[in-house]
Parts: C-alpha cells; structure tokens; sequence
C-alpha cells in the first residue's frame, strides 16, 4: 500500500517537470510555445488521470477497501498538490513574461533615440530580446510585425505587445515618434509588475496559512500516538474512519484550494485595473 501510494507520488512530481525535448521550447515563439504546452498538458492530465485510477483499483485489489481509501485520499492530495504547484508556475512564468516585455520596449526605445529607424532599431533589439525576435524575422521577411505582436499578446504576460502593436501602427501612418509610446509602455508594464509582486507579498501571508492548517491534521495525528492512541488504525479499519479520512482529505485540500483561488483572484483583479 505504500509502495503504490509512493509510486503516485513519484508519478505526480515526475510529470511537473518537462522533459528534455521541452526544454528546447524556449527557442520557439510564444505562440508555437503555448501550443505545445496546451497538447503536453492535456497528454499530462490524462496520464495522470489513468495513473490515479490503476494505482487505486490495485490498492483495493491488494489490501481491500481500507487500501482504495487511503490510495484515493492519497491521490486527492496528489493532485491537489500537483494544480497548485503548476498554477504557481504559471504565475511566475506570466510576471516574467510581462518583465520581459517591459524590458523589450526599453530597449526598443533606447534603440530609437539613438537615431535608429524602427525597422533597424527593432532587429538590433531582437538579439537582446527574443519576445521580438519572431516580429523582426517577419519583418526582415518584408511583412508586417504588428499582427504578430497582436496574436502573441493573447498569451499571459505578454498583454504589453498590444499596445507595441498599436503605438508602431500609429507611428507607421502618421509618422509620429515611436519612442516616446515605447517609454511610457514600458513604465506602465514595470509598474504593473510593481504592483503584482507587492500584492503577491500580500497574500503570501495567506498562502502560508493555509499550507499550516492542512499540514494541522498531520500533527493531529502525531498527537494522537503521543497520547497513546492509534488514529492511523481508526481511520483504516472500518467505515467510520473511512469516512473521517476522505472527509478530512477533501475538507483539507478545499480550504488549500480556496485560499489559493482567492490571492490568485486578488492579482488577477489587480491586473485588470
């Protein structure tokens, strides 16, 4: 029994981190990126999926119903545990992305003070910048970069290439300069990321506290053996125990859960305004 719990444990860490051929995304463009994201995280759930169902169908076949319940509270941890470390990377992988296009439109504009024309100063920023490189090869190609910009800032954290895509389309008609747009695109971006981080030290406070008030029902459980009891075998031996396993499981990985939805909420409404 806790050889198999331990396998979906393994299983469940393993799959968090990418492959090597994954590895080598970063070279690709935002969009080609999130594609292949999407698949492998689709291929992902559903292998885990499997994974949780034989691990608990082979708990129940070899130790009976006590082993499908301790292998499905297992796996309701396991997966609460998985979402949320993947929705924290997540999180740091969109305030970098909007990092990064902060810096990209700097260096943009530094490139345009310099005398640089857009077209020359959006090559020579590419190579510093790879969030522009797809736009520049588009536009060494003789099209056009601003529908590339616009398709890329539907990603998360790249919302900035919007108002790049807008300020270089203005600039191109009406001949106004583009450097002074890129500037306060750029402030505005790295204020955002200000913002965001001030509000995430916020509710890390939160965070913490509902990572203690699951870890609570563990020391419950040292406590009771320090008394002299034996929670463990209660909760295994019959259905009253079962019952206070799972309902202490799920009651424990909603609280988690819920804390997590709402400081994500709170940086999500942080960012709309």
């Amino acid at each position: 029994m806790t050889l198999l719990c331990a396998v979906l444990v393994a299983s469940s860490v393993v799959l968090l981190v990418p492959p090597p051929a994954a590895r080598g995304l970063s070279r690709l463009s935002p969009v080609e990126t999130s594609g292949v994201a999407r698949r492998g995280g689709r291929g992902t759930r559903a292998l885990v999926v499997v994974a949780a169902l034989l691990v608990v169908v082979a708990a129940g076949l070899t130790a009976g119903a006590s082993g499908a319940v301790v292998a499905l509270a297992s796996t309701i941890a396991c997966f609460t545990a998985v979402r949320l470390i993947g929705l924290r990377r997540r999180g740091r992988a969109s305030s970098a992305a909007r990092t990064e296009v902060a810096h990209s439109c700097r260096v943009l504009a530094g490139q345009l003070r310099v005398g640089r024309i857009p077209a020359e100063a959006l090559r020579v920023a590419a190579a510093d910048c790879p969030v522009l490189y797809p736009a520049a090869a588009l536009l060494d190609l003789g099209s056009d970069p601003v529908p590339r910009w616009r398709l890329d800032a539907t990603l998360a954290g790249h919302d900035g290439l919007l108002v790049l895509a807008r300020a270089w389309e203005v600039s191109n008609r009406t001949g106004a300069p583009l450097a002074p747009a890129l500037e306060r695109v750029s402030e505005a971006l790295s204020e955002d990321v200000a913002i965001e981080r001030l509000v995430f030290g916020e509710v890390s406070a939160a965070r913490a506290t509902g990572k203690i008030m699951a870890a609570l029902p563990l020391c419950g459980i040292g406590i009771g053996y320090v008394i002299g009891g034996r929670p463990l075998q209660f909760l295994v031996s019959g259905p009253l125990g079962w019952a206070c396993l799972l309902g202490g499981v799920l009651l424990a990985t909603a609280g988690v859960s819920w804390i997590d939805w709402l400081s994500r909420s709170a940086l999500q409404s942080q960012a709309v305004q």
